[in-house]
């Protein structure tokens, strides 16, 4: 038996209460005691009271602390609590709930595991007003933090720490024998469709009854399950559910527009073990047939065969029906794909926007990259000069194209390794890397293939902006639109046919890949395949990382633009113009997609770009 200590903000989301439901089934688990946080900590005690009390267990229970150690600008109150009606629960009032913790530490020295699944200031409070408590605990787990290569929609996404980030870095800090965060990346992986949660749970027992009254508010305008929580807990008793990586975690807590950000720096000497894969399938089969007291197997549950990264489910969802059945097929396409292909598909790729990406492995033993489009994110000509560019360069700065399917927007891949976001280069360095890489696509033959040249992507930024920039309610000056279109024209009176050779067009960090047959080499994938000029490349150069425009936006994008001239030989005033093109056009894409602080942030440099006409 493992003694455990939950402290949580149950009432809101479901995933609070199928972890308390677990913890309660859990035949290793010894629950000594339960403490609320954040607002109206008085109906989340009595909503863990009445599920504690629907699977027949009468557990100590402490209403703890509503306010933060770092003021934030809500206080959220839990909506499922309205179920209390239909439920026996006890009435709480406020009470010392980092006391309680202590005595309970203090009495079981090196014997409790403490969970915490809120917000983090009943545990920083816990630290701060006892600090031997933490090395009095036999451990800590967190569901905390956040560390995926994508940012985050908006800050509070990272809710655990967004909420008191004070208390996050606090508690991030803390020294404990065994300190395991379960960070958003890891856990967004364990997501179901709303509808599919009753076949997961079974509703057959007082106690799931009970989750489901008080967790359906929140699943219904949610419209899916996303098992946080569950994971921190099962990870408790069956350690061996996700890999671990050592390190310390770093906590933002001035600069607002990151607030409660989390970094991960690795190091052997560090001291929170943060989690990094898990595997989806064990997980699934502990935590059903523990709360369903019956075995669990995929098919009955229905779940979905692939885990999809937040942005290509966003980006599907806004693309209207035909993302939304993209969605809905996409498991019976890999099934069909793996068949024809003689391949078993393994692991999801994060990083991309518009495409299912994922690691597979031929049944010869050969590795691979399989890699599905969206429709509704390109064009079928699009994905064709993907192809066509592929077949050309046949290894030339770009991954060995295997096989491919038309139809489906489908292709198998030369597997690469580790993205260039991903290595621990400067900005510079990766600029540097991109723009070798570069050098070896634009030398690319063309051959007898056709591909789109400059006119048609001028004629689609010129349409886009103007009309995202209505559709988004002018979210940024018209000064900045006139000057995108005052550029547009400049390139077309440039346009040299003789100067163009076969761009990648949306070469970054993200898309520069390592060459796993060759060291120090890096090839590009996603291929636009546009014959037109140079600088289109390298406006992108100029549009990715914009926190280094931060402080002077002017002089730092001049000095950008010199260095990819000193690098590249092309024309500055050409990387310029495009380098502004790319720079408003990228802000509407993630304002669109719901990565409004980003984009935003990303027309504010556009607007003072136009200074230098």
């Amino acid at each position: 038996m493992i003694k455990i200590l939950l402290d949580t903000d149950i009432g809101g989301d479901i995933d609070d209460a199928i972890c308390l439901a677990y913890l309660l089934k859990e035949p290793q688990c010894d629950l000594l005691g339960i403490t609320t946080v954040c607002g109206e900590p008085e109906k989340r005690a009595a909503v863990a009271d009445a599920i504690c009390k629907s699977a027949g267990k009468d557990i100590p229970i402490v209403a703890g602390l509503d306010t933060t150690l770092q003021p934030v600008p809500v206080y959220p109150t839990p909506d499922g609590a309205r179920a209390l009606e239909y439920w026996p629960h006890k009435e709480f009032e406020k009470a010392d709930a980092p006391a309680f913790l202590y005595q309970k530490i203090k009495e079981n020295p090196h014997e409790i595991v403490l969970l915490a699944i809120g917000n983090m200031t009943n545990v920083a409070t816990l630290f701060r007003t006892y600090p031997d408590a933490p090395s009095l605990l036999k451990g800590l787990y967190v569901m905390n933090g956040y560390f995926g290569t994508e940012p985050l929609p908006e800050p509070y996404y990272n809710w655990n720490s967004w909420a008191d980030p004070l208390a996050s870095k606090i508690v991030f800090a803390s020294n404990v024998s065994t300190h395991k965060a379960i960070p958003l990346e890891v856990t967004e992986k364990l997501t179901i469709e709303s509808e599919r949660a009753s076949t997961l749970f079974s509703k057959d027992s007082d106690l799931m009854k009970a989750v489901f009254d008080f967790g359906n508010a929140w699943l219904e305008s949610a419209g899916k399950l996303t098992l946080h929580d569950p994971l921190a807990a099962v990870s408790i008793f069956h350690p061996e559910i996700c890999e671990f990586e050592k390190g310390f975690v770093q906590v933002e807590t001035r600069e607002e527009s990151d607030m409660g950000g989390t970094k991960f720096t690795p190091d052997f000497n560090g001291n929170v073990l943060v989690a990094r894969t898990v595997n989806r399938e064990s997980f699934y089969r502990i935590l059903s047939s523990t709360l369903n007291d019956n075995p669990f197997t995929e098919t009955k549950a229905k779940l979905p065969r692939v885990e999809l990264p937040p942005l290509v489910v966003n980006r599907a969802k806004v693309s209207g029906d035909v993302g939304e059945k993209w969605l809905a097929d996409l498991d019976n396409l890999i099934l069909e794909l793996e068949n024809k292909w003689k391949i078993s598909v393994e692991e999801t790729l994060y990083g991309g926007t518009h495409a299912y990406v994922s690691n597979a492995i031929g049944h010869d033993g050969k590795q691979y990259v399989l890699k599905i489009d969206m429709p509704a994110g390109r064009e079928h000509g699009e994905f064709l000069n993907g192809i066509n560019v592929l077949k050309a360069a046949d290894g030339q700065g770009y991954p060995m194209l295997i096989n491919y399917d038309t139809k489906n927007y489908a292709c198998l891949l030369e597997r690469l390794g580790m993205p260039l976001k991903e290595l621990n280069y400067s900005v510079d360095q990766q600029i540097e890397i991109i723009c070798t890489t570069l050098e070896k696509t634009w030398r690319v033959p063309i051959n007898n293939a056709k591909f789109p040249n400059g006119t048609d992507s001028i004629e689609w930024f010129r349409s886009f902006i103007s009309e995202t920039w209505e559709e988004l309610h002018r979210p940024c000056s018209e000064k900045v639109i006139k000057q995108a279109y005052n550029f547009l024209r400049f390139r077309e009176k440039q346009n040299n046919p003789n100067d163009h050779v076969l761009i990648h067009g949306d070469a970054h960090s993200t898309n520069t890949l390592q060459n796993l047959s060759k060291t120090n080499s890096f090839k590009l994938v996603d291929p636009d395949g546009i014959f037109y000029e140079k600088a289109y490349d390298l406006g992108v150069l100029m549009r990715e990382w914009p926190e280094e425009y931060k402080d002077d936006p002017i002089n730092s994008g001049l000095e950008r633009c010199e260095y990819l001239y000193q690098l590249t030989g092309v024309d500055k005033q050409s990387i310029w113009q495009w380098g502004f093109l790319q720079m408003v056009s990228t802000a509407f894409v993630l304002i669109k997609i719901g990565q409004e602080i980003t984009g935003k942030e990303m027309l504010k440099i556009a607007e003072m770009w136009c200074q230098m006409g």
